[in-house]
């Protein structure tokens, strides 16, 4: 009997047309840090803002050497929320994709009236 050969390529199978799946999902995250980090500085607490920039700068490491960001990162540590949006508007042309929705106004939830959180109208004492 002799010995059966094989022969298998290393080679990776791409999809045709230049088109990468792998840089569109790192694109595609890239861009939603981004997001969460400008929704911070145009409207949260500084602490959310910092929590945002230490996630955008551990995982891309591109970014975390931008001149940009890194001016944002100076103004967060000094507390200056209004300061790092201003710089954050440098960004607009460089990232439009994170831009997208960051720009949209926040809903912010009317507090709950009465003692069904909204259903009543009146409050009830229960202290008795």
């Amino acid at each position: 009997m002799a010995p059966d050969i094989h022969l298998s390529s290393a080679v990776s199978a791409r999809p045709q047309g230049g088109a990468h799946p792998q840089g569109d999902a790192r694109k595609h995250a890239r861009a939603a840090r981004l997001r969460s980090l400008l929704l911070a500085t145009q409207s949260g607490p500084v602490d959310a803002a910092r929590l945002a920039f230490t996630a955008l700068t551990t995982h891309d490491l591109e970014l975390s050497h931008h001149p940009v960001i890194a001016r944002i990162g100076a103004a967060l540590q000094s507390s200056q929320l209004p300061e790092a949006w201003r710089f954050a508007q440098e960004l607009r042309a460089e990232f439009p994709l994170a831009f997208a929705a960051a720009t949209a106004t926040i809903a912010v939830r009317p507090t709950p009236r009465g003692f069904f959180g909204g259903l009543s109208g009146r409050r009830f004492d229960l202290s008795a």
